[in-house]
């Protein structure tokens, strides 16, 4: 169950709007897209016990009615960009990239975007209103423009240019220079650097985690920019690590972007908001508190200090008086246990203490657990400040903690079965690892399969096709091609990578799956912005029997290498796409779309894929969830609830409820049933049957109007009596556990 407490993160927002001393009435700004985790390089000892760096693209755009500020460094009134990699494993949610440096924005390209009509401002150095700007993954990890976090005031977004990293240089000059407020950080310097030296930072033994779940975001800040308006410069979107025996990748998958804390990733948590009285910013709890049988339960925590400038240094929370806790755990975002906070029971609190060099900055999320024989009750954490500063000492923020009443949850535990992946009409991928190799592309019935490359690379000949940057032309073929979706005899050739159906098509030279998804028909081979102007060629090759199109040697757009690789269009409807060497770094995206508002299968690993092939279809046919199970409400005394079964198989002729107080850890697998896939996760003690007259179905539960019962959990799992789904012809959810209270 995820639940903000929307009342109290209100009155909060409304006391620091207030006080907060430099709003700009007005002043607005939105992330509208993060996408592209791209990675750089790595450095260190041999995988997995490196480090990688990586970056990534954010779109903003103004639906305020004043114009946003954008000077360039060393000016000190431009947004910035705060980075976070988060994974979710072993009941945590926890960062796992380092304290990172933060992008310094120093252009807007105000276009039209997702804000509506752009009013140009007239210049470069304002985001006018409802205007949009991006910056790529190769920008956002630029070196030239990135800075540490820790110069950065984030409740007021001010940041101060003198003495500042940019000023200073790396290394640091000497002398009056390193104080002047004047550039000293150049190109010169940055070329030293490795490939991972300044960018997010992560530990490669962090991205193999198996069966994690991994989140990128970005914190978005203004100057200015008042609290309430905050709401959508918080984002974030799920990602696959992925290890290819030489590099990195990082596709997204099914977790599209969504606004807010990223702690509202971690499933089963309670999220809430508190702020320093009315004159800094705010942190985050995220509690988890999980029954461990017997009377105990493990309270788990993440704390993520969102734009709090003064810190925190202690993480308190009551215990209850006849309590016990033990084994305290608790996590930061290095590898040092020499500043790992202490923790201890003071009186009837639990309180984590942060040594000074430690405390929980802004842009971080520390973690905090232990175990206690006491069931949660709706309480407060309070984190105190570590400097000293304006406001009060102490942040308080609702918290589940072993005190109080008992407060009544329900926490869904494990997964269910019978489901089944869908098949879409596009693919994509978000980082290129290709180079010397391909894939076909193989017309069926509804689609195409795709595969290793069956084809073999043919020396560029033909025309050349004349294009600048950012540029779009037209070749004809010499015979009707059929592709999924109808025929064509015309191609649009981007200048960036990409072939579209048609005689229009986009020269956009900043990919995003959001527009290849509305693009005519495309082949996406290395859509990247490439500069065809600055060297190399790109051919066309017709005849009856083919049609070749050749990018040879095109460099990236402002340098960084050379870019060499082939389509092949054959009229049976094949397509060959084939790489030589590929170069350079920045926003990529490869793969193919039917078009016309497709809808988003997730990256892929291409080249992971391509083994085993897969196939694309259209109609699209959707994934088939799990069984589900949920509860309508807390399960509080004298209540009912309603246990609520979602995405029964279609055949399914009864439902059947599983409860008991006996918990089966680890959960059994019923393959040997002939249930593939799918786990019991409790004793069958007791046992209800539930209609099932469609894709849902409901079994109302009394819970027991007995105070003393407050503490009981009880685990409940439904199942569906479906012929022909496995072997065994049932199927069941994930489970449910009931924490009975009397709040």
């Amino acid at each position: 169950m995820k639940r903000i407490a929307l009342l109290s993160f209100a009155v909060a927002t409304a006391t620091g709007l207030c006080a907060q001393s430099n709003v700009v009435p007005g002043l607005d700004g939105r992330l509208s897209l993060i996408d592209d985790l791209y990675y750089w390089g790595r450095r260190g000892p041999a995988y997995p016990n490196g480090e990688v760096g990586v970056s990534m693209l954010n779109e903003m755009c103004n639906p305020g009615t004043v114009n946003i500020p954008w000077q360039v460094a060393m000016s000190s009134n431009h947004p910035k960009f705060g980075f976070l990699l988060v994974r979710v494993s072993g009941g945590k949610l926890e960062q796992v990239n380092d304290w990172s440096y933060c992008k310094h924005a120093f252009t807007s390209t105000n276009y039209d975007g997702p804000c509506g009509t752009c009013i140009q401002p007239g210049t470069g150095q304002l985001m006018g209103v409802h205007c949009a700007d991006t910056y790529g993954s190769g920008n956002n990890g630029d070196r030239y423009w990135l800075g540490p976090p820790s110069e950065i005031n984030p409740w007021l977004g001010t940041w101060a240019v003198v003495g500042s990293y940019f000023d200073r240089g790396d290394p640091q000059v000497a002398g009056a220079a390193a104080t002047d407020g004047n550039r000293s950080l150049n190109n010169t310097m940055i070329a030293a650097f490795d490939d991972v030296k300044n960018r997010m930072t992560v530990r490669e033994q962090d991205l193999i985690t198996p069966g994690a779940a991994y989140y990128y975001g970005i914190h978005l800040i203004h100057e200015g920019e008042a609290v309430a308006n905050r709401g959508d410069n918080l984002a974030s979107r799920g990602t696959t690590p992925n290890w290819n025996g030489s590099s990195w990748s990082f596709p997204n998958n099914g977790a599209g972007m969504t606004h807010g804390s990223i702690l509202s990733r971690w499933p089963g948590a309670d999220v809430n908001a508190g702020q320093n009285g009315n004159d800094d910013g705010r942190f985050f709890v995220a509690s988890v508190v999980t029954a461990l049988g017997g009377g105990q339960y493990h309270y788990e925590y993440a704390v993520y200090n969102c734009d709090n400038n003064r810190g925190g240094a202690t993480f308190r929370l009551p215990i209850d008086a006849s309590a016990t806790a033990s084994n305290f755990t608790f996590g930061d975002i290095d590898q040092n246990p020499l500043n790992d906070w202490t923790s201890a029971r003071v009186g009837n609190e639990i309180v984590f203490t942060a040594p000074v060099s430690n405390p929980l900055n802004w842009n971080t999320i520390y973690n905090f657990g232990f175990d206690a024989n006491f069931a949660p009750g709706s309480s407060g954490a309070s984190i105190d400040e570590a400097r000293v500063g304006p406001g009060g000492l102490t942040v308080t923020v609702q918290a589940k903690a072993p005190a109080g009443s008992t407060f009544a949850q329900w926490t869904a535990v494990g997964t269910g079965c019978g489901g089944s992946p869908g098949c879409y009409s596009s693919f994509y991928e978000q980082n290129f690892d290709l180079a010397n190799s391909g894939f076909t592309m193989t017309p069926t019935a509804n689609g195409y399969n795709v595969s290793a490359l069956a084809g073999s690379w043919i020396a560029p000949a033909g025309a050349t096709v004349g294009l600048g940057d950012d540029a779009g032309t037209v070749r004809t073929l010499p015979f009707t091609f059929p592709f999924a979706g109808g025929t064509t005899t015309n191609l649009w050739v981007c200048s960036n990578g990409f072939v579209s159906v048609g005689s229009t098509g986009s020269t956009t030279y900043t990919p995003s799956t959001t527009e290849f998804l509305t693009l005519n028909s495309t082949w996406a081979a290395l859509w990247r912005d490439l500069d065809p102007s600055a060297g190399g060629t790109i051919r066309f090759d017709a005849n009856a029997s083919r049609a070749v199109l050749t990018f040879d040697a095109v460099p990236n757009y402002g340098g960084g290498g050379n870019n060499t690789f082939q389509w092949q269009f054959y009229p049976s409807g094949v397509v060959h796409v084939l790489y030589q060497a590929v170069a350079g770094a920045g926003t990529t995206l490869v793969g193919y779309t039917r078009g016309g508002g497709a809808a988003d299968p997730g990256a892929i690993d291409i080249s992971a894929a391509l083994p085993a092939g897969f196939a694309l279809c259209h109609p699209v046919q959707p994934a088939v969830p799990t069984v589900a199970l949920v509860s309508s409400a807390r399960p509080v005394v004298g209540t009912t609830i309603n246990l609520n079964t979602s995405n029964i198989p279609a055949g399914t002729v009864l439902g059947i409820q599983m409860m008991s107080t006996n918990l089966q850890v680890p959960p059994v697998d019923l393959t040997f049933l002939g249930m593939p896939g799918c786990f019991l996760y409790q004793a069958l003690d007791v046992l209800f049957s539930f209609p099932t007259p469609g894709s849902t179905g409901s079994f109302a539960w009394p819970v027991p109007n007995v105070p003393a019962a407050a503490g009981l959990v009880v685990r409940t799992q439904s199942a569906t009596l479906t012929p022909g789904i496995n072997a065994f012809g049932f199927a069941n959810s994930n489970a449910v556990d009931l924490l009975i209270g009397v709040l």
